[in-house]
C-alpha cells in the first residue's frame, strides 16, 4: 500500500496493534494485582485491629480478677484475725478458767474439783499449725502477734502431751517461729530437742539441715558444717540432704 510517499507494510502494522493489546493487558493485570495487595493489606489491618481490640479485653479482665481476688484474700484474713480473736477470748473458760467476773465456781463440800479435761492433741496441732501458716504473709505489725500466740500454743501442746504423736513437730515449728522472728539461739535450742530426741522422726533430717542454718547465721561456720555434713550422710535421701549439699555449695 502506497500512501503520502511512504511503504506502509500490513504486517507491521498487525505487529504493532498486538504490542498496544499485550501493554494494556499487562497494566490490566498490574492493576488487579495492585487492587488485590491493597485489598490483602486491608484485612490484615483489620485482623491486627481487632487482635488488639482482644487484648485490651483480656488486659482489663485480667486486672478486674486480680482486684478481686486481693479483695477476697484481705476480706478472709480479717475474718481469720476476727475467729482467732474470739477463740482467744473463749478458749479460757473452755479450759476450765475461772468466770470473768471472778465468781467462783460452785463446788460441794467434801468433793474435789476436776481438772479441766485436755484438749485433743491432734485439734490442739491444727489449731497452731493454722495459727503459724496464717501469720505468713501478713505485715509485720500483725505476723509478730501472731507468730507469739502460735509459740504458745505449741508450747501449751507439749506441755499436755510430752509424749505426744504431735510433741516432734511442735518443737519443730517452735524453731521455724523463732528462725522467722531473728531469734536464733531460741531456734537452735528448739531444733536441738528434735535431733536429740527424736532421732528417727521424719523432721529430725529438717531439723538438722536447720541447725545447719542457724549455727550459720549465729557466725559458728563450723558447728554449721558439721550439721550439714551429718544431715546429708545420715539422711542422703531426704529433701533436707539436697538443701545442705546445694547451701554448702553456695558458701565461698
Amino acid at each position: 500500500m502506497i500512501r503520502m510517499g511512504r511503504i506502509v507494510s500490513v504486517p507491521s502494522l498487525a505487529t504493532g496493534m498486538a504490542v498496544v493489546t499485550l501493554l494494556a493487558g499487562a497494566a490490566a493485570a498490574a492493576e488487579d494485582a495492585a487492587g488485590e495487595e491493597d485489598g490483602g493489606l486491608a484485612v490484615l489491618y483489620r485482623q491486627i485491629q481487632l487482635l488488639q481490640d482482644d487484648v485490651r479485653r483480656l488486659q482489663g479482665s485480667v486486672e478486674e480478677q486480680n482486684h478481686r481476688i486481693e479483695q477476697l484474700t484481705r476480706e478472709q484474713r480479717e475474718r481469720y484475725i476476727e475467729l482467732d480473736r474470739r477463740m482467744l477470748e473463749l478458749r479460757p473458760n473452755a479450759l476450765g478458767a475461772p468466770p470473768a467476773d471472778g465468781a467462783a465456781a460452785a463446788t460441794v463440800p467434801g468433793t474435789a474439783v476436776a481438772a479441766p479435761p485436755a484438749m485433743p492433741e491432734r485439734f490442739a496441732y491444727n489449731e497452731a499449725f493454722a495459727t503459724m501458716r496464717n501469720a505468713r504473709g501478713l505485715p509485720t505489725d500483725e505476723r509478730v502477734p501472731m507468730y507469739e500466740n502460735a509459740l504458745e500454743m505449741f508450747k501449751a501442746l507439749i506441755a499436755a502431751h510430752p509424749n505426744g504423736e504431735f510433741t516432734p513437730n511442735a518443737f519443730y515449728w517452735i524453731g521455724e517461729i523463732h528462725s522467722a522472728l531473728d531469734r536464733h539461739e531460741l531456734a537452735r535450742q528448739a531444733f536441738v530437742q528434735v535431733v536429740n530426741l527424736y532421732a528417727d522422726h521424719p523432721k529430725a533430717a529438717d531439723a538438722l539441715y536447720k541447725l545447719g542454718l542457724t549455727y550459720h547465721r549465729l557466725g559458728d561456720s563450723t558447728r554449721a558444717g558439721e550439721y550439714l555434713d551429718r544431715v546429708i550422710r545420715d539422711y542422703p535421701q531426704s529433701s533436707a540432704a539436697e538443701f545442705a549439699e546445694q547451701f554448702k555449695a553456695e558458701q565461698p
